[in-house]
């Protein structure tokens, strides 16, 4: 994980030699680094919709209850889910009903969710 204010080995090797947008590179070999740059670059772009007291530091954890999720999709959209999500789940049953009003939100607005299997 990078820390504040500092550049991870992975952002240095993502770096075009300007040093201000990111280079083409191999994958073959680099799927780790990859897959690296990629989840840094995709919960730095949440957090840059979320408030501040939401953020996300870990994906695969801050997103398990739908409260992240369905914050994010509110504030992507504009305006509140309806019907209304917890936002205070207790239990595994919170947490699907969150991801679900999250999901189907993000359908009613007709974005086609594509899970890519590598």
């Amino acid at each position: 994980m990078k820390m504040e204010g500092k550049i991870s080995h992975s952002g240095l090797l993502a770096r075009s030699p300007e040093g201000h947008a990111a280079r083409g590179m191999q994958i073959k070999g680099n799927e780790d680094l990859w897959v690296e740059i990629q989840a840094n670059t995709f919960r730095n772009w949440v957090n840059e919709h979320l408030p501040k007291d939401l953020r996300v530091l870990d994906l695969s954890q801050d997103l398990c209850t739908g409260v992240r999720l369905c914050a994010l999709v509110e504030a992507l959209q504009g305006k509140p889910i309806k019907p209304s999500w917890n936002k205070r789940p207790v239990n595994q049953h919170h947490y699907l009903e969150n991801v679900t009003c999250a999901l189907k939100a993000i359908e009613d607005d007709g974005i086609k969710l594509v899970n890519i299997v590598t």
